[in-house]
């Protein structure tokens, strides 16, 4: 019998799918946790930020549409609304550009007009909380999107309650301190994502003050790249940058090993899934990844190496149990100079079942075998440190370079 019917995919699965269409290089595999250990020490050192971020202007945007919103005249029947509405009118706005060429970092304009399920307040709403842009509510908790539109309609109509049923009208309007909209925000044209000498001044301002997740009492290693200038820089844990890093670089530097031991892991599960296939399923493979894997640990073993794993624990805090094991045993066989990976083999698929179950391809069963058929070693990228974020944060800082 025929029929039909309807699949309804949620939010983050439809973002999911979309990064994947039109994101890039945002999204990086990540088969055994190595981006764990990405996040940990990239919260640490960049706080706020974010491998979707592009621009900074984007922390002053995104907060002029609620200023907007809040002096909104007659007053919006749905504030959520109104807001998704005037901040896809923001991307056709910045889409405008003078002479050749797609406009720099403007997010969701490969789509425009259409709308896209990552919009810039999703994607920047940590960095207004963690850089000052948007206040913390009274208990010292970040507002919430959805709350920021239950205080708006708050303060133009009755009694709003936040998540926890406490009245939002009582709550200070978390937005202070921003320097106004510039003349052409109200008149509906172009609009662009350049820093204006007064924004950049204020935003210097703003992330000179983003102190340590761990210490607060201490400047981030953010704040201290402010103004500096970072394009030599090709990894954050560059001797340029540590000699800034103060208090941080030795931290700093175990971040480096640790991408460096992450390269090293990242080249050995590409091998393994090219061996099994060739020996345990019996389709030739190109030697590509086998190969490689000498390359990579060429370039990376020895800072991979000299990683003191008990003070990179201290670093990332609790690991789950098998990616521990994966780091453990990669950085024991990088330092026996072994050769052939095959006895990380069962660590490495442990590691990779404990975090896709049936969609592993290091599996000793008909999953594996099915989803070993399916990878193709030449669409497999070579093996890359771990980056920390710092692609992205470069991007950001470069609009506050020279800023005094």
């Amino acid at each position: 019998m025929t029929s039909f019917g309807f699949t309804f995919l949620s939010r983050k699965a439809l973002g999911q799918a979309e990064q994947m269409m039109f994101g890039n290089n945002a999204g990086v595999r990540d088969e055994v946790g190595f981006l764990i250990v990405h996040q940990r020490y990239a919260d640490h050192l960049f706080p706020g930020t974010s491998v979707l971020h592009t621009r900074l202007r984007y922390t002053l945007l995104i907060p002029w549409i609620y200023q907007t919103l809040r002096a909104k005249r007659p007053v919006p029947k749905d504030f959520a609304q109104a807001f998704v509405d005037l901040e896809h009118a923001l991307t056709g706005r910045l889409q405008f550009k003078d002479g050749e060429g797609e406009p720099d970092g403007v997010i969701g304009g490969e789509v425009y007009p259409r709308a896209i399920s990552q919009p810039p307040a999703y994607v920047y709403w940590t960095a207004l909380a963690k850089w000052g842009l948007i206040a913390t509510r009274p208990d010292g908790r970040p507002w919430s999107r959805p709350d920021m539109a239950r205080l708006l309609s708050a303060g133009s109509k009755r009694t709003t309650h936040d998540d926890d049923g406490k009245p939002l009208e009582t709550s200070a309007w978390p937005i202070t301190d921003l320097i106004p909209a510039p003349i052409e925000w109200d008149d509906g044209g172009k609009l662009t994502l350049e820093l204006s000498g007064r924004e950049r001044q204020f935003l210097a301002r703003k992330l000179r003050a983003v102190r340590s997740p761990r210490d607060p009492s201490e400047p981030s290693l953010l704040s201290k790249l402010v103004g500096r200038p970072l394009d030599e820089a090709v990894h954050c844990w560059s001797a340029e940058i540590l000699e800034l890093a103060g208090k941080d670089a030795a931290r700093l530097r175990r971040a480096g090993q640790a991408a460096a031991l992450s390269a090293v892991g990242r080249a050995t599960y590409a091998a393994l899934v090219e061996d099994l296939k060739e020996t345990r399923d019996k389709r030739p493979q190109d030697n590509l990844h086998r190969s490689a894997l000498g390359e990579v640990v060429d370039e990376w073993g020895a800072d991979a190496a000299a990683l003191d794993f008990d003070q990179f624990l201290d670093d990332v805090g609790h690991l789950p149990a098998p990616v521990e094991a994966v780091l453990r045993e990669t950085l024991a066989w990088v330092r026996s100079k072994a050769k052939s990976p095959a006895s990380l083999l069962g660590a490495y698929e442990r590691a990779e079942y404990s975090r896709k179950s049936d969609r592993a391809r290091l599996a000793n069963n008909q999953f594996g075998v099915d989803r070993r058929m399916e990878w193709q070693a030449g669409k497999h990228g070579s093996a890359e440190p771990l980056h920390y974020r710092w692609g992205n944060v470069k991007r950001l800082l470069r609009d506050l370079e020279g800023v005094a």
